[in-house]
């Protein structure tokens, strides 16, 4: 019988980590799941743990090398078998009916609507508590406010149409961030969005995030802003903040050199930027570098890559 939905797991050494996210889908009030774990290349036993959940509607791939994140939902949404499909990082976790509500809203849901959403809490790891709730805000055509940023707290957040994938692709293998954004981007170019308007996943943080690593952040955000530069060049005040946000991010690298293109450019596009530049570098570039927890992140070194 062909599954309901297909859930994507990509991971790589964090055995634990994807244990528990397991554990959440095992948990499931929907019926109908199948779940596909494909695993970068891990060292730290993965293999023998999935292998040891006793459990036929676990899938388990293994790369042969660690071809990155978006390679490896990319290989589970090939796998795929449901008409819809759920991705789902290895360290966040879903609360038990998160499929079942998201599946009950596409019966309802316009044929035109590819994704539907839920609201998640930020958990922070160390501290043990939640310390942010990200509720769901956009739904319909979500095309241009894409283009500021993305709507989603997470991948773990979606349940998406397998046609999406088949109309707009699948995950840039190119990018070292930004994939995720990237991808809602192409979806929305051809369908509606839509959400659950309740709590339904875990996003569980604790330092590795692509967020503090800015060797992955910043070649990725420049791709990003150049491989949908015109797209954002219809809307100026749109372009000109992600200009800003990369010049933003070298200052804080200490890439100097390579934020001035950005900024220059951003000042062309709306000259009054120079002033709201000059307050930022002068008031608060100092904090984020000296005194901001994020100050403590992998830096970006452009002579490792091309640009």
């Amino acid at each position: 019988m062909m599954p309901v939905v297909s859930v994507v797991i990509s991971t790589f050494n964090r055995r634990e980590k994807l244990k528990r996210a397991l554990d959440s889908v095992l948990h499931q009030t929907l019926n109908g799941i199948e779940i596909i774990v494909v695993d970068n290349a891990s060292t730290d036993g993965t293999a023998e743990m999935v292998k040891g959940i006793p459990d036929a509607r676990i899938y388990y791939i293994k790369h042969d090398v660690n071809k990155g994140g978006p390679a490896a939902r990319n290989t589970g949404i090939k796998k795929a078998q449901a008409p819809l499909i759920a991705l789902l990082d290895d360290d966040d976790e879903w609360f038990a009916d998160k499929l079942a509500r998201q599946a009950e809203k596409f019966k309802e849901a316009s044929n035109q609507t590819g994704l539907i959403y839920v609201g998640a809490e930020i958990y922070d790891e160390a501290a043990h508590q939640i310390v942010q709730i990200n509720p769901p805000r956009y739904r319909g055509n979500v095309y241009q406010r894409l283009l500021l940023g993305t709507i989603l707290s997470s991948v773990s957040s979606v349940l998406v149409k397998k046609e999406c994938f088949d109309k707009a692709g699948l995950f840039d293998e190119s990018l070292t961030s930004c994939q995720d954004w990237d991808m809602w981007l192409r979806i929305a170019r051809y369908f509606e969005f839509d959400y659950v308007d309740e709590t339904l996943v875990r996003i569980n943080m604790h330092g590795e995030q692509i967020s503090t690593d800015y060797a992955k952040l910043i070649p990725g955000r420049t791709r990003m802003v150049e491989k949908h530069a015109q797209a954002f060049a219809e809307y100026p005040d749109i372009y000109v903040t992600h200009l800003k946000r990369l010049g933003k991010l070298h200052c804080i690298n200490g890439t100097w050199v390579q934020s001035l293109p950005w900024l220059r450019k951003a000042i062309e596009l709306r000259p009054m930027e120079f002033i709201k530049i000059l307050g930022w570098c002068l008031i608060e570039l100092p904090y984020i570098k000296y005194f901001s927890p994020a100050k403590n992140f992998k830096k970006f070194d452009p002579s490792t890559t091309e640009k």
